[in-house]
């Protein structure tokens, strides 16, 4: 055991033991050994070893487990688990054993980008945004796994739908994907988008309207049905107001 690791057990013995009500050094101390170990033992780019992804794994998750641990412990769980299912899939090995493993990174790693995008501030705005963008990483290429889409449906809700207001042009893109499971997840999350923003939804849509297939034609009108809903909504309140005028 390393003195950091020791200092992190020391912090999280004396809090105990004092009942100490602020997480935030304790959640500092696992992060940062679960950084300094991830630094020490990869570049960037690098593989992970198992024993090392165990071991920066039990560190970020022992700070996510800590009440009130905000942002950035969600973040750094998910970005890592996220990390470790692509090495899984970039790998040769195509056992049912490693295709469990890396469905259940995947699993982790969208529960950890929900969290950390709920909990995302204005100053972690760009890394929000990339959060989201790994979340749709997780939709679009690991969606036709068992579980997977079904995770992140239930999940889904709990992100405020002006965040996805970002990443809409990336949602439009994908409108076409004939899986089952991911289409389940894209459809009503574009028309909630529709719902609320009809304006900044259909403008985008109109933007790809060039390059729609027949397909396309079909899941365009139903979603511009939608949004002439929501249109109507919006235009019904300023009518009767000007026929109470008259």
């Amino acid at each position: 055991m390393t003195r950091l690791e020791k200092l992190c057990e020391v912090v999280d013995m004396v809090s105990h033991c004092e009942g100490v009500k602020d997480n935030s050094l304790r959640v500092s101390c696992w992060l940062e050994l679960g950084d300094w170990q991830l630094s020490e033992a990869a570049s960037p780019n690098a593989l992970i070893s198992e024993r090392m992804q165990l071991d920066v794994l039990t560190a970020y998750k022992r700070a996510t487990l800590l009440e009130g641990c905000g942002y950035r412990a969600w973040h750094a769980w998910a970005l890592l688990n996220f990390r470790v299912a692509v090495q899984i899939g970039e790998s040769e090995n195509t056992t049912k054993a490693a295709e469990n493993t890396q469905r259940n990174h995947i699993v982790a790693a969208v529960k950890g980008f929900v969290n950390a995008i709920s909990l995302g501030r204005r100053k972690e705005s760009a890394s929000v945004q990339q959060d989201l963008l790994n979340l749709l990483a997780c939709l679009f290429q690991y969606g036709n796994l068992q579980d997977v889409a079904s995770v992140i449906n239930e999940n889904i809700a709990s992100v405020a739908v002006e965040a996805w207001l970002g990443v809409l042009p990336q949602l439009l893109a994908r409108i076409h994907i004939m899986e089952p499971s991911i289409r389940a997840v894209l459809h009503p999350l574009l028309i909630r988008l529709g719902e609320k923003h009809p304006q900044g939804t259909s403008a985008e849509m109109e933007l790809l309207n060039g390059f729609r297939t027949p397909y396309l034609n079909v899941l365009f009108l139903f979603s511009f049905f939608s949004l002439n809903v929501s249109f109507v909504g919006l235009t019904k309140e300023p009518r009767s107001r000007a026929t109470k005028r008259s």
